[in-house]
């Protein structure tokens, strides 16, 4: 009995560490050139996603969680961002009191808010997704991948890089009571998939890119076409322009965005 139950514990520590990552789990590797062999054992390596986090000084390592939706709350309920990829998404509102029954959208009523080709939701009623819209009205179709905080105002980013289609938006939002104002910003040639805010910046890694916005949404590219392009990333960690991390499958980069010298390190 004592034999069983210190193998049950083992294995349960073992489990534990198992699920630990650090930097030593990676090493430094020539940057793979897009298509060649070495990619496409990158982008074959669906086990090998992961996210960084700077916390306490610590650059911490998890285990990626794909999720369709993102969340941000306000005083009377809460935004929804949907990004279903190529099967639609849109920006909701679900408040918190169910017996509302009416919101406006840029002064319009929200009944007559519709999706726009290519942008509602095209996933059976069986998808979890209908289960947590639940009660929502939709704001504005389009995959929405971001809603954030940045220079005392609200934000959407959002865009999709499938077959032919590869572009994104940067919305503003305003909320006064049951009324919304969306009002569109900057259009983006590159669909966005991982983002940080540091010091009244946006740095934003694209589906094949890298660019840096100010607080005035000017614009510095700091890569195009890039060779994570089909390895999708999905964090951004800003340390100084100098130390920047991106995750994608497979590993991470670290570079310098003043003078673009890049470093790729590839999940042992």
């Amino acid at each position: 009995m004592k034999q069983l139950l210190f193998l049950l514990i083992l294995l349960n520590v073992g489990f534990c560490f198992g699920q630990n990552y650090s930097l030593n789990d990676f090493e430094e590797s020539p940057i793979p050139k897009s298509g060649s062999q070495e990619w496409y054992s990158l982008n074959n390596s669906t086990d090998k996603d992961f996210t960084f986090s700077f916390d306490s000084g610590l650059l911490k390592v998890s285990k990626a969680v794909d999720s369709s939706q993102v969340e941000y709350n306000l005083k009377n309920g809460k935004l929804i961002g949907v990004d279903m990829g190529e099967f639609g998404g849109g920006l909701y509102y679900k408040p918190n009191d169910t017996l509302q029954n009416k919101i406006f959208v840029n002064g319009v009523d929200g009944k007559n808010i519709q999706p726009r080709w290519f942008g509602g939701l095209m996933v059976p009623r069986s998808n979890p997704i209908h289960k947590v819209l639940k009660n929502s009205f939709l704001l504005q179709s389009g995959n929405v991948q971001f809603i954030f905080s940045f220079n005392d105002s609200l934000y959407l980013m959002g865009g999709l890089a499938h077959m032919g289609i590869n572009d994104g938006d940067i919305f503003k939002i305003r909320n006064m009571g049951d009324s919304f104002f969306i009002s569109h910003l900057l259009h983006l040639d590159d669909a966005p998939a991982a983002m940080a805010v540091h010091n009244n910046q946006m740095y934003v890694a694209t589906s094949g890119g890298f660019f840096i916005l100010d607080k005035k949404l000017n614009k510095k590219v700091v890569f195009n076409n890039i060779f994570w392009e089909g390895l999708y990333p999905t964090s951004v960690v800003v340390i100084d322009d100098k130390n920047i991390y991106v995750t994608f499958r497979g590993g991470y980069a670290k570079f310098n965005s003043l003078n673009k010298q890049i470093h790729f390190y590839k999940a042992k």
